[in-house]
């Protein structure tokens, strides 16, 4: 198999970008089906259920420093021929994780029902069904936190490397196991008791836990790609390595941590319209997350093609693999925008039978829709940009279309306006539309043409 800085560019696109498409897709119907049997238990449950995953999002944002950080070296030195190096970050950024991702399950295990409490704040009404059936969910999805993290690290490596089939293989089987065992333990099929939300937490949490483990011991075998071999000696932390994860990493992080803080500022937002709001506002983020699969598909392609070429030293191929991989999310994400538009009710009637639900979750769902090809693009090129590690301005762009649109924006039409969850997600649309147009700048100035660290050959240095 010829290397991917050597592949006809468009070939290695799709060839990275559709494994990825696929178990991101695999994992949204899993999130989807698991929203659609919540929903049976009531508007309360999926509630519920959306503000705690809000967390969990959140506090991915604490691993995503290493996760990004990683796939940038890892691709970079593997362009340089550099394998010994790659593996080096690989084992340094797990070590890290491993200890940062036991802190955050510990305080989400011991804090869940007052991190709840606090989200759902602005209800004129606390609805204490909301608060029970939340806390219970993150208290048990917490548990599983530091192998649901280094999974999170552990497709960051495959990714640098170029192996999108492995976590596709990985996720197809855990997933089929998760959707399996939410059916059993939610409405107690058999023998299995029937545990509501605490059932969906449980199956959740434990498919993270079997998929965390296989990818671990793939690694550890070696695929034709990429393997980790550990030792005493590879096991101390080797801080000079941990900065240079850092210095891509935490910018990625804050991007990462100010998204997740603007939904989740939205979803309090959000909260503050009532429960029936807050339950629609979470089926058209269902949906919506499902939509962008394409466009998260093709922005991790581009981040492993430009720090593939960029680690070989060809400039021009890694500016062309951006490019190309962009074109092609524009005209997917085109394509499934339309699709939500005109299939936005039938979408929402899978999840909840509630007829205002459903009204609203639609309504705002095909504002949405028009703004997706604008998503598309600027989920691509943020993943190129990363892939050369110019993850600085990746933030920058993001602080000013999330803070800026998604949460002053949404305020003033949802509130001020009176426009409730319509205004809410029209602000979401104009959040994303900025971020298209100051990504596309950026990536168009070509200021990040470089590699992101002194990458040396055996023989040579090459940056």
């Amino acid at each position: 198999m010829p290397r991917l800085t050597e592949m006809d560019i468009k070939k290695s696109v799709l060839l990275l970008a559709l494994p990825v498409v696929a178990r991101m897709s695999l994992q949204s119907l899993v999130g989807l089906a698991d929203t659609a049997m919540v929903g049976r238990i009531g508007a309360a449950a999926i509630a519920a259920v959306g503000v705690s995953n809000q967390i969990v999002f959140f506090l991915i944002g604490i691993i995503t420093a290493f996760s990004i950080g990683t796939t940038t070296l890892v691709a970079q030195f593997i362009g340089a021929d550099r394998k010994d190096k790659a593996q080096e970050v690989a084992i340094q950024s797990l070590l890290v994780t491993l200890l940062l991702s036991f802190a955050v399950g510990l305080f989400g295990f011991l804090f869940s029902f007052e991190i709840i409490e606090i989200l759902i704040s602005r209800m004129e009404e606390t609805d204490p069904q909301v608060i029970a059936y939340g806390g219970e969910y993150l208290r048990i999805i917490s548990l599983s936190i530091p192998l649901f993290f280094s999974l999170i690290l552990f497709n960051g490596i495959f990714q640098g490397a170029g192996d999108m089939r492995t976590p596709l293989i990985i996720m197809a089987l855990t997933n089929a196991y998760n959707i399996v065992m939410d059916y059993f333990l939610i409405f107690g099929i058999g023998f299995f008791p029937e545990l509501g939300v605490r059932g969906a937490a449980i199956a959740t949490g434990s498919a993270r836990v079997f998929a965390a483990l296989a990818a671990f011991f793939i690694l550890l075998r070696g695929t034709k790609y990429f393997r980790i071999s550990l030792s005493r000696t590879s096991m101390r932390l080797e801080i000079p390595l941990i900065k240079d994860v850092l210095r891509i990493g935490i910018p990625a992080a804050m991007e990462q941590l100010i998204r997740s803080s603007g939904q989740t500022l939205l979803t309090i937002l959000v909260a503050g319209l009532g429960t029936v709001s807050l339950a629609a506002h979470q089926v058209a983020m269902r949906g919506l997350s499902l939509a962008f699969m394409p466009a998260f598909g093709f922005g991790l392609a581009a981040t492993t093609l430009v720090g593939q070429n960029l680690g070989a030293r060809l400039m021009d191929r890694a500016e062309e693999s951006g490019i190309t991989a962009n074109r092609i999310a524009m005209l997917a994400m085109g394509t499934l925008g339309a699709i939500l538009f005109f299939l936005a009710p039938q979408f929402t009637r899978l999840f909840i039978e509630d007829p205002e639900v459903i009204s609203q979750a639609a309504l705002v769902l095909r504002i949405v829709a028009l703004t997706m090809p604008f998503l598309g693009s600027t989920i691509t090129l943020s993943g190129a940009l990363r892939g050369a590690g110019d993850t600085k301005w990746v933030m920058y762009i993001t602080a000013l279309g999330v803070l800026g649109a998604r949460i002053v924006l949404s305020y003033f039409l949802a509130f001020v306006f009176n426009l409730g969850l319509l205004g809410a997600w029209i602000g979401l649309s104009v959040d994303f539309i900025i971020r298209f147009f100051l990504t596309s700048l950026r990536f168009a100035s070509g200021h990040w043409k470089k590699p992101a660290v002194k990458l040396k050959t055996k023989e040579k240095t090459v940056g």
